[in-house]
């Protein structure tokens, strides 16, 4: 009989007794990493939906009254929603504040994806004199304060006189040097040059191969960078509160700091419009998370 060339590995009692502390040991790790992240969140969840005296009243001794609240209230929801006395006097509405700032978003991210696809293309898959140094350039702004150019920007908006309107918020945004390199590197890790070959013989011309080709080859790439994108416009504070002085088209974050005065602060408004501007953003992840992680992954494979 032909000798077994093939060792045969043998689970032994110490081995699998390692196996079973290391996946026990991956799992508290794991369960940590939960609750760090969860606690913040579950608290201010959860401070929108109670009293505001009792917010910080049982902070200590720490026990399960620090997070459910004693006297359930919606009465923070409606202040800020306007609908209560309390809301409208102050002029609070941020339903309207929310769907602007999901307008913006989205117009951003459509636009953004249009363009910087157009520039991931144009370096990942053409050929041209001093590609290099142009790229080069292009990434170097990633380098520059956005306090450096604040100033030039306010005053270029203000010459076009759109200042004070909802396109402040969205045209300064249409290009992005970041998206545009990690699109470029999923575009040059991910999709075989011979499909652009085959298609110029075939005399495609390059816009063809873009839209035909490239772009439903980069789904997962233009998912992932289309979520990064809608949270960091989504997330803009500074911004938006220099562009735009009229409230009515204010965004949902420079409202949310208005619930906080200088004598004193609702923390209890704070905590339910927070919770309105992070649940979208996570209900839009989640949606799609599966095309998030496939694109992440494809971005580091090499051709």
């Amino acid at each position: 009989m032909a000798a077994n060339l093939h060792p045969v590995h043998r689970h032994t009692p110490a081995r699998r007794a390692l196996e079973i502390v290391g996946g026990v040991l991956r799992m508290l790790l794991y369960s940590v990493i939960c609750i760090i992240f969860l606690v913040p969140f579950v608290w201010m969840l959860f401070g929108g939906l109670r009293a505001e005296s009792e917010i910080f009243r049982y902070l200590t001794p720490f026990s399960w009254r620090t997070f459910v609240p004693i006297e359930w209230t919606l009465d923070s929801y409606a202040t800020i929603l306007g609908l209560n006395e309390t809301g409208r006097a102050a002029g609070y509405n941020f339903g309207r504040n929310l769907l602007n700032s999901f307008i913006v978003s989205a117009a951003v991210v459509a636009s953004s994806l249009v363009f910087n696809t157009m520039g991931a293309y144009f370096f990942a898959r053409l050929h041209f004199p001093m590609k290099n140094w142009l790229l080069l350039y292009v990434i170097a702004t990633l380098l520059i304060p956005f306090e450096v150019t604040m100033v030039p920007l306010y005053i270029v908006v203000r010459t076009l006189q759109l200042d004070n309107t909802m396109w402040a918020l969205i045209v300064p945004w249409f290009a992005s040097p970041f998206v545009i390199f990690a699109l470029m590197q999923f575009m040059r890790g991910s999709i075989p040059y011979e499909l652009d070959e085959a298609a110029l013989i075939d005399g495609a011309g390059y816009f063809t191969i873009l839209w035909r080709i490239i772009v439903p080859l980069s789904i997962p790439g233009l998912v992932t960078n289309a979520l990064l994108e809608f949270q960091f416009i989504w997330n803009l504070f500074y911004w938006p509160l220099i562009a735009v002085g009229d409230r009515n088209i204010q965004v949902l974050q420079v409202v949310i700091s208005s619930t906080l005065g200088q004598t004193q602060q609702y923390w209890g408004r704070t905590f339910a419009g927070s919770t309105l501007a992070t649940v979208p953003v996570v209900i839009v992840f989640l949606l799609l998370q599966r095309y998030y992680t496939e694109g992440i992954a494809s971005t580091g494979v090499k051709g």
